[in-house]
């Protein structure tokens, strides 16, 4: 007598039977949505199944742990960077090996003595099956010196990106241009700057202020204040102008030879920031002069005006034309 049990197997395989077979007289066409909701079916019990049985049995894997230096002696400190992960093998269930992948404990090392045992700091997560095979490296020495602060300027990192026909008027300021590392003895006197993370100004047209933090360069080695500088760099469309000036002899003594200049004016050529240009049409400061002693110590026959520019205007790269004048000498009568 057949069992209900059994009655009811024979009936799922005859509803699930008409869903895989076909006969060779059927004409072929398109599989029914139930084949389809059959095959999903069984492909993701085919999986739990698989799932199950894996993370069920017993394993052993390597996993990285990270290491974290949590305390050093008072009036000590680093002098090198321990490893900054060990590898420990650990064996036990599969899913229990999951968790500790996905979310690996970070090892605290108090580095109070020269000697750490690693072995002996390594915990696992409570209520698992695991347990640990081995750890690599079973031990490492922190070497520890006196403690040494000392301040250094800081090396900006900060790319400027113009926009067209822009430059930079000035470099760059840093604020504050230096900061104060402190750590090992031997580590702080080998450092000399500290640089910034680098970054870019996108299309400077103007003034841009930014705040860039500190690279993280011997982040386990030396602590360094404050965090971040303050960077302004400033930009202008700088244009061509020029000016037509006297040209002055200087230093002549009284009662001595006269000097002539022969052309006697030049023509200042200088580039200068677009905002500025109205200002420098005007300002007075613009002149160009010669001195007595150039003319004296000269060979050839020619020497080279001094040109001056206004002091408070952003100008540059001011130029004489022509750039040599030729001079003549007369002698006074006495």
């Amino acid at each position: 007598m057949a069992t209900n049990s059994d009655s009811q197997g024979a009936v799922f395989w005859d509803w699930l039977r008409p869903l895989f077979a076909s006969t060779d007289n059927e004409p072929r066409r398109e599989p029914p949505p139930q084949r389809g909701m059959a095959l999903t079916v069984c492909v993701l019990l085919s999986c739990v199944l698989w799932l199950s049985l894996t993370l069920g049995e017993q394993r052993t894997q390597t996993v990285r742990l990270p290491v974290e230096v949590t305390e050093t002696p008072e009036g000590q400190a680093l002098a090198e960077v321990p490893p900054t992960h060990v590898q420990v093998q650990v064996q036990g269930r599969g899913l229990d090996l999951l968790r500790l992948l996905y979310s690996p404990p970070v090892l605290k090392v108090n580095a109070t003595t020269s000697q750490v045992d690693v072995a002996d700091m390594v915990t696992l997560p409570q209520g698992t099956s695991l347990q640990i095979e081995s750890v690599t490296p079973a031990s490492f020495e922190m070497a520890l010196e006196p403690p040494q602060t000392r301040r250094i300027p800081v090396q900006s990192r900060v790319e400027v990106d113009l926009a067209s026909d822009y430059e930079l008027i000035g470099a760059p300021q840093l604020v504050p241009d230096s900061v104060d590392i402190e750590g090992a003895e031997s580590v702080v006197q080998g450092v000399d700057v500290w640089p910034t993370a680098p970054s870019t100004i996108e299309n400077l047209q103007d003034t841009a202020e930014v705040q860039v933090p500190l690279a993280d360069t011997l982040r386990r080695l030396v602590d360094v204040q404050p965090k971040a500088v303050r960077i302004t760099a400033r930009a202008g469309r700088f244009v061509e102008e020029t000016r037509e000036v006297e040209v002055e002899v200087t230093g002549v003594p009284s009662g001595q030879d006269l000097v002539s200049l022969q052309p006697s004016t030049v023509r200042i050529r200088y580039r200068v920031l677009f905002r500025d240009l109205f200002k420098a049409r005007r300002a007075s400061e613009f002149f160009a002069t010669v001195s007595y002693d150039q003319i004296r110590s000269d060979t050839t026959g020619y020497v080279t005006p001094r040109v001056h520019v206004p002091p408070d205007l952003y100008i540059r790269d001011s130029e004489p034309i022509p750039s040599r004048l030729r001079y003549y000498t007369f002698v006074s009568e006495r």
